[in-house]
């Protein structure tokens, strides 16, 4: 019998187990053997491709579970503001950046955190115009929920001035700052103004730079109220093309679409509330220094008759909720649902819930959901005087409580929200170790899990991936250290030196 791929002299991590294989074999995309010592030794004559690991650790392919894929590819050839601490800094970048490319009328910029601001608040059309009133600029603030536009982008784009979530000043003028529903029409036609090729192109080059990552596998967060529902068309065209696996979640509460689309799933980003950083997440306190307690975007009996056509059409739901307030809607619309169709068989998921009470924890381990979370917000927004405690007060300590969350059992899978942080399960995996509120801090080996089985896990993927077990895919991440056996606070120093899929090696610097 001859065999495809042979890695040898290496630490490949086996989960829950004392000892790790030091060498394995692949034929087909399938890993068909692993063992300890010399006992590769009778298929090294009979392997196309042999590897030596030079002793460097292999885990299992990464996951990154929850990925806006088209935007943030199409976002990697525009003005990225994240750190921006000033208008002053915010003109000066965006002069540069005119300069840089003057042939480009629209300017477009992602990432502005009005929290990192030390004027607190968001530019105005008049700001914007005084840098240019030749160049169209739009800005999105980094969570996506907010758009600023200058004069002549608000032409351009025929912005919406008589709807929802206009803001206006003193004098009832447009400021140029949308929110809600003006914010997504703006946002869906800026978006519709590229090309396919051009999409496709930005794809490849995502897809190439996040295999250096390790990841080998998304969750692809696509369509629905913020983005283009044709995307979803777009990605499964591409399916085959691309080298990583791409499940789709398809953002729409349309069910007929998702029948038509083939997909098990909703959702991934139906909005039952907004974010922290625009204090629009639903939170049954006040956010700190105002009277405000966030939004809710839809009634419990809407969202409860929808769920119980998402169980009566068979469907795993994934739904965005990020306050406590917006926990509860979805919980109890679980609850209303299962009384009317008991279906264990469903894999239902909660998007980023990022503040969750007690009694909501053990709610939802009975439930079984899956929390679907993103480590890397407690390394951007974490701790004393980041953006959870400027918004929540003394509440940051009890923003993402992995530690309390893993022990009750609750299957929790990693991601990155990209573009909101950076597609880079190294960065999860420190973060939720290192969590800056230690008690809420979990082992290594649970946070590579977040990233792997448990990801596998939530679309139904862990009888063929997300462990390093014979007769699943050979799909691998090579780093460049041991992170089981390093200081924890070196975790993100970790180099990912290769990167496995399907027994194709996509990657290799070692």
């Amino acid at each position: 019998m001859e065999f495809d791929l042979l890695l040898y002299n290496g630490n490949i991590v086996r989960f829950g187990k004392n000892k790790n294989f030091n060498w394995l074999a692949v034929k087909g995309g399938v890993i068909v053997d692993a063992g300890f010592g010399n006992g590769f030794d009778m298929y090294k004559d009979k392997c196309l491709s042999l590897i030596d690991l030079k002793k460097n650790t292999v885990l299992p392919g990464f996951y990154d579970s929850h990925v806006h894929f088209i935007q943030t590819a199409l976002h990697m050839e525009n003005l990225n503001l994240n750190g921006c601490e000033d208008f002053q800094e915010l003109e000066k970048r965006l002069l540069e950046w005119i300069i840089r490319y003057p042939q480009s009328k629209f300017v477009y910029c992602y990432g502005l955190e009005i929290s990192d601001l030390n004027e607190e608040r968001w530019p105005t059309r008049r700001f914007l115009d005084r840098i240019s009133k030749d160049y169209a600029i739009m800005i999105n603030s980094r969570d996506f929920h907010n758009s600023i536009l200058n004069t002549k982008a608000i032409n351009m784009l025929k912005a919406p001035l008589t709807i929802d979530g206009v803001g206006r000043d003193d004098q009832g003028n447009p400021t140029g700052i949308f929110y809600g529903m003006a914010n997504a029409l703006i946002r869906k036609k800026m978006l519709k103004s590229y090309q396919v090729q051009g999409k496709i192109k930005a794809i490849r080059n995502l897809t190439d730079n996040i295999i250096k990552k390790g990841v080998t596998s998304i969750h692809a967060v696509e369509g629905g109220f913020d983005f283009i529902d044709k995307d979803v068309e777009l990605l499964a065209s591409l399916a085959k093309e691309i080298p990583i696996d791409i499940s789709v979640y398809y953002s729409t509460t349309d069910i007929s679409k998702i029948k038509n689309s083939g997909l098990n799933r909703i959702g991934g980003d139906i909005y039952i509330d907004g974010s922290f950083t625009s204090k629009t997440a639903a939170i049954s306190f006040n956010y700190k220094d105002t009277d405000c307690y966030g939004e809710l975007y839809f009634s419990q009996e809407d969202i409860n008759e929808f769920m119980l056509d998402c169980y009566k059409n068979g469907l795993d739901t994934a739904f965005h909720a990020v306050g406590d307030r917006a926990v509860d809607q979805v919980l109890n619309a679980h609850i209303f649902a299962r009384k009317l169709i008991p279906n264990k068989k469903l894999r239902h998921r909660i998007e980023h819930i990022e503040l969750t009470s007690e009694e909501q924890k053990q709610k939802a381990k009975e439930l079984e959901i899956i929390f679907s979370m993103q480590p890397s917000f407690e390394y951007f927004y974490g701790g004393k005087s980041g953006m959870y405690e400027r918004r929540l007060s003394n509440h940051y300590m009890e923003t993402n409580e992995f530690r309390r969350i893993f022990d009750l059992g609750i299957t929790v899978c990693g991601g990155s929200d990209s573009d909101l942080t950076p597609i880079n399960p190294i960065l999860g995996i420190h973060s939720a170790v290192n969590h800056p509120v230690s008690i809420n801090s979990i082992a290594v080996e649970e946070a590579i899990r977040m990233y792997t089985i448990n990801a596998a896990y939530a679309v139904r993927e862990e009888n063929r991936k997300g462990s390093i077990e014979v007769g699943k895919l050979a799909d691998f991440a090579i780093l460049d250290k041991d992170i089981y056996e390093i200081d924890a606070k070196s975790i993100i120093t970790t180099q990912v030196i290769g990167t496995i899929k399907s027994g194709e090696v996509l990657y290799k610097n070692f």
